[in-house]
């Protein structure tokens, strides 16, 4: 971890060299440039969308940039409303782009000795490069993504699914229909773009005829990326998804990390590599959980951003802690790890987080069946309301039935009435759809 913050630091430096927006920030703050040897990372600015990419032009945060070098552009999800942040990669770089993400498709996939498809779900012209498998960019379209599983998969040894939570329901659910064997085609999954919880993994793994508590085999993973930063910067291994389900199920294990017993929902596990990226939490609370702030290391990147503040809540996992562990479930992974809970802005004042809503909902896999996987949770004076949308064909009163049978965890029920409703499509007024281009807001604003 020194060598990692050591790494940082020099960023820093070259960002303050490189950058006048960033050299402009540093003068905010009250600091001069070239930075003082030796200036803690903790007295440096806190980036986000609003201050860099909502205030500063593209020369500004980039310095002297020659179009023709730039290979390829990523912009965030907007999801906060105000702003797109976006991540420029230059020729150089983006050929050598492939190197992270093999690396962990090797270690979850052991993709060096089987031939492996990669069908790429993901929203919002999220693609990436690989060399040790081969691609099929067909975004949110759940056709053309069980033809291709149909007629190329296979020719493959194994075939691995990337999307999002929302999307992989519908995916499973059109893949029933026209009756892809993930079996024969010795389907994984990959989930990124917004948390995975346990019981969503457990019911997708049931879709796709995995044992969800199996150490090796197929598996359901998750993945964190930051679209100005870079994919994959936080990732499940085999040994944090061991962990996470010992969370839930162990009273031992979740007193361990300071989890309160009979949560519902609980924390993600995620490891990260810290020669790519250093780690901080900001602001920690007694329990060590604040807001996860990453400077990605890579000094090519054309936009340098020291210390982003993503709005996840986090927090870091020692390294006796993770020996603890390690006697309790019988494994660690072998790079640090943290325990992340989601997005600050999804837990409100008063209600239910999402993530314990989605381990209510895809507990009962009954009722999940009858779902496309999207709810909203709004609270209005003394009440708070969390709908839930029914998927096309579902069955509206076995779907209200078993909603009806619902209750929240003791210790996360909220100070105001919760109900539960079920609805149609044509019957809800949300807006925009759920058409799975843009990530899906679960909170009412």
């Amino acid at each position: 971890m020194a060598l990692s913050l050591g790494r940082a630091q020099r960023l820093v430096g070259v960002a303050a060299q490189r950058s006048p927006a960033y050299r402009t920030l540093l003068s905010e703050h009250g600091l001069s440039s070239p930075l003082a040897p030796g200036t803690p990372l903790s007295s440096l600015p806190v980036l986000d969308k609003d201050n860099t990419f909502g205030r500063f032009s593209l020369d500004e945060l980039a310095g002297e940039l020659d179009p023709a070098e730039v290979a390829d552009v990523l912009t965030s999800s907007g999801r906060g409303g105000r702003t797109f942040g976006y991540r420029i990669t230059t020729r150089k770089p983006h050929e050598s782009s492939w190197f992270d993400i093999d690396l962990g498709l090797q270690d979850a996939f052991r993709t060096d000795d089987r031939s492996t498809l990669l069908v790429n779900c993901l929203p919002m012209g999220v693609v990436f490069r690989s060399r040790a498998v081969a691609v099929a960019n067909v975004s949110v379209r759940e056709d053309m993504a069980c033809a291709i599983l149909k007629s190329v998969g296979p020719a493959f040894d194994q075939t691995i699914v990337c999307c999002d939570p929302l999307f992989a329901k519908r995916l499973l659910d059109h893949a029933q229909s026209v009756g892809v064997d993930w079996n024969r085609l010795n389907t994984s999954m990959i989930v990124g773009e917004e948390v995975l919880t346990e019981a969503q993994r457990t019911y997708f793994s049931m879709r796709l005829g995995i044992n969800a508590d199996l150490t090796d085999g197929r598996l359901v993973a998750s993945s964190f990326g930051v679209g100005e930063l870079g994919l994959n910067l936080l990732f499940e291994t085999r040994e944090t998804i061991a962990i996470r389900r010992a969370l839930r199920r162990s009273a031992e294990v979740s007193a361990h990390f300071g989890i309160s017993p009979g949560a519902q929902s609980v924390p993600s596990v995620f490891c990260f590599n810290p020669l790519r990226c250093h780690i901080e939490i900001l602001e920690p609370d007694s329990k060590g959980f604040g807001e996860l702030c990453i400077t990605a290391l890579d000094t090519s990147a054309s936009i340098l951003l020291p210390r982003y503040r993503t709005g996840d809540l986090a927090r870091l996992i020692s390294m006796p802690e993770m020996l603890s562990v390690e006697s309790m479930v019988g494994c660690k992974p072998w790079l640090p790890a943290l325990l992340l809970r989601g997005r600050m802005a999804d837990r409100g004042p008063t209600g239910p987080d999402v993530e314990t809503v989605k381990d209510l909902v895809f507990s009962c896999s009954e009722l999940a069946d009858q779902l496309t996987g999207a709810f909203r949770i709004a609270t209005t004076g003394e009440e708070t309301r969390i709908t839930l949308q029914l998927m096309p064909g579902g069955d509206l009163q076995t779907a209200r039935d078993l909603a009806g049978k619902l209750t929240l965890p003791a210790s996360m029920a909220p100070s105001t009435e919760c109900r539960i409703a079920v609805e149609t499509p044509a019957d809800l007024q949300w807006g925009p759809p759920v058409d799975h281009e843009r990530k899906f807001a679960y909170r009412q604003a």
